[in-house]
């Protein structure tokens, strides 16, 4: 059994089942609704558009087809919507196929002189280079006979260029595949051979068969010529074409030879005009009896031949079916998640961890795009505020309401950036390397200054400098953004954040995430999800984007705990790379459950296996219970439960004492 048959008994997503998990699997619209996940669409978005750089080696743009999109245009691979199921795979070896078309192929061609796009193909260096072969000397060709060469040169450039991706990068043969499975081996194309339809002298059908030249079925005695073109393109060595110019040499040798069939047809039609009214009877009768002798199509078949040929000469013609559209809104909605980051994983909320699957968000990135497109996560009128729709300044002086709440996030935040200051320079030492150098040794480096007393059978001439560094940090802090956190909670939550991302910017070797957590029910679904927002990272955000949106950030929904941890505990290992890795917890309640949850679910059991899954990764813990009154009995049992020893009790307006208590647990780490 092949690899490719095993491979789709196991998945029907072949190729794409090696990576795509649960996340991609489950369904692309909200059962409820009956609409699109957008957050879903905006990760295949992503991935096809990772494949199609990796293998092109250029950052070329994937786009979902919109209703006033237009398709791949030399610059930007566009894609469809229906991405799911069997879908899928043909739709990224369709994107790498037109990526590759950008990175490789000469679309200068059809340009005019200048450069210049022009709708007059006569004016194009297309038209010029079928001159230089012997075509079109009197400038008379038709346009009809331009459309063929240009036909021939994309079905040659076609197989150059994915010959060229099918043999460098194998890893991408399946994607391929599939696309040519669903573009040139549709079963009515392999009957239509198989039975030798298609078989009169005509252009038409000299098309179909060099179309389907890679199709197995091919017949090369079904027509006259069609053996000598075959050997003419030559499929086994297309690696000998080095260039767009080189498949329009191969186009223009097969239409040489096409031009012998237009010719003869032109000389038959002229013949029949003369023909007198008895002749076209005998003549119709012959070509009754004739036809009466080739194998027969049913009916329905010509009907599905019809439509698989238009198929393949939209592909082409550079415009294969690309089903599905977004509107321009949500074509919009869609780039913003991909520009965040916005993934949909889904995680097991049963006891073994293997089924009972939710989903959750995880956007990667705060955006502007992803504070306009998601507002319900974020202040009142912050979209309106990022997108210059209303200015902030003006509103806070008129004392509007939504900019005053905006406005105590922002005084919260400056608090942040100044007492993180203060313990910047405290943490500046971590600076400077401790170096210890110890002289008049027997082994290491020489020591210049007692060189000359060798002269005096001085052996221990040798010194070894040993220089003490500080251990690498990486600190994850998760804040509870559930609603009980509005207020001062959730205010001085962030600004004792802010002061650790302050004091490490003022520092080396540490490196801080933000992050936020709550539900929502988004995409108008009816389910509620983990959410998780990636607000900042010192890795590749600046201080300034805490100055500048952080204000924006809000409270939103319920508190998912272990779920929300769980959604991130791979980005965590992989973005600790080894160093010292700590992970601090804000929070005020007991986690809450959310839709889909296993039957046996607790959150407190669940959030304890969490922690303590991360513990087992070597992951340090800190975990701050933020209530007016410490909390009652139940509440403090539940969260020493969930974090053990390493939970604490705080009053908000306490908080910032948290940043020194983080201070000494670095030294406590370092000891």
């Amino acid at each position: 059994m092949s690899i490719s048959k095993r491979f789709s008994e196991y998945k029907p997503t072949q190729a794409s089942s090696f990576w795509l998990d649960r996340d991609f699997d489950s369904n692309w619209t909200n059962t409820n609704t009956n609409t699109l996940d957008i957050t879903k669409l905006a990760a295949a978005q992503r991935a096809i558009a990772n494949f199609v750089n990796i293998v092109t080696g250029k950052t070329i743009p994937v786009k979902f087809q919109s209703n006033d999109s237009s398709f791949t245009d030399g610059t930007t691979v566009t894609i469809g919507t229906k991405l799911d199921g069997k879908n899928f795979d043909p739709a990224v070896g369709l994107a790498l196929h037109e990526g590759s078309h950008i990175a490789h192929t000469d679309f200068s061609l059809f340009k005019g002189a200048n450069g210049k796009s022009t709708s007059n193909i006569s004016e194009t260096l297309f038209a010029k280079s079928i001159r230089y072969q012997g075509l079109d000397p009197n400038l008379d060709l038709p346009i009809r006979e331009f459309k063929i060469i240009k036909d021939l040169l994309n079905w040659v450039e076609d197989r150059r260029i994915d010959y060229k991706i099918y043999t460098t990068a194998p890893g991408y043969r399946m994607y391929y595949e599939s696309m040519y499975d669903k573009f040139f081996n549709d079963k009515i194309i392999d009957k239509a051979l198989l039975s030798g339809a298609k078989n009169q002298e005509t252009i038409d059908d000299y098309m179909f068969h060099i179309i389907n030249f890679t199709n197995s079925n091919r017949k090369l005695n079904t027509l006259k010529h069609l053996r000598l073109i075959w050997n003419i393109i030559d499929l086994k060595n297309i690696q000998r074409l080095n260039s767009t110019q080189d498949a329009l040499i191969v186009a223009c040798d097969i239409f040489k030879i096409l031009k012998q069939v237009i010719n003869n047809n032109t000389a038959e039609s002229e013949d029949k005009s003369n023909e007198s009214d008895e002749d076209n009877e005998n003549d119709e009768v012959n070509e009754n009896d004739e036809s009466n002798s080739e194998p027969q199509l049913s009916s329905q078949d010509t009907e599905k031949l019809k439509k698989a040929i238009l198929k393949q000469q939209d592909f082409l013609d550079g415009y294969p079916i690309k089903k599905g559209k977004l509107s321009s809104k949500i074509a919009k909605t869609v780039d913003a998640l991909k520009e965040a980051g916005c993934e949909t994983r889904e995680v097991s909320t049963s006891i073994n961890g293997a089924s009972d699957f939710v989903e959750t968000i995880v956007i990667k990135k705060l955006t502007p795009g992803i504070i306009s497109s998601m507002p319900e996560l974020f202040g009142t009128n912050s979209d309106d505020y990022v997108t210059g729709h209303r200015n902030y300044d003006n509103d806070v002086r008129d004392h509007k309401y939504s900019a005053v709440r905006l406005n105590n996030k922002q005084e919260a935040v400056n608090a942040g950036i100044v007492l993180g200051k203060q313990l910047g320079r405290k943490l500046q030492l971590r600076n400077s390397d401790r170096s210890l150098k110890s002289t008049r040794l027997q082994t290491g480096k020489i020591d210049k200054r007692l060189i000359s007393q060798l002269g005096y059978n001085n052996i221990n001439v040798f010194h070894r400098i040993v220089t003490d560094r500080f251990k690498n940090y990486f600190i994850h802090i998760s804040i509870d953004a559930s609603g009980s956190m509005s207020g001062d909670k959730f205010a001085n939550a962030l600004t004792s954040a802010i002061a650790v991302a302050q004091a490490a910017a003022m520092t080396t070797g540490i490196r801080v995430q933000i992050s936020l957590r709550g539900t929502h029910y988004l995409n108008n679904s009816r389910v509620e999800r983990s959410v998780t927002i990636y607000a900042y990272d010192s890795a590749v955000d600046k201080i300034h984007k805490i100055k500048n949106m952080f204000k924006y950030l809000d409270v939103f929904g319920c508190t998912p705990e272990g779920i929300a941890f769980k959604s991130i505990e791979k980005d965590i290992l992989k973005d600790a790379k080894g160093d010292e890795c700590i992970f601090v917890n804000y929070s005020d309640g007991g986690p809450t459950d959310i839709s889909g949850v296993a039957r046996s679910y607790d959150g407190v059991a669940y959030t304890k296996n969490a922690i303590n899954c991360f513990r087992s990764y070597g992951i340090n813990i800190i975990s701050y219970f933020i209530c007016s009154l410490y909390g009652s009995d139940y509440e403090q049992r539940q969260f020493k439960t969930m974090y053990g020893p390493d939970a604490c009790f705080i009053k908000p307006t306490n908080m910032i004492d948290v940043s020194k208590t983080l201070n000494q647990k670095f030294l406590e780490i370092a000891k």
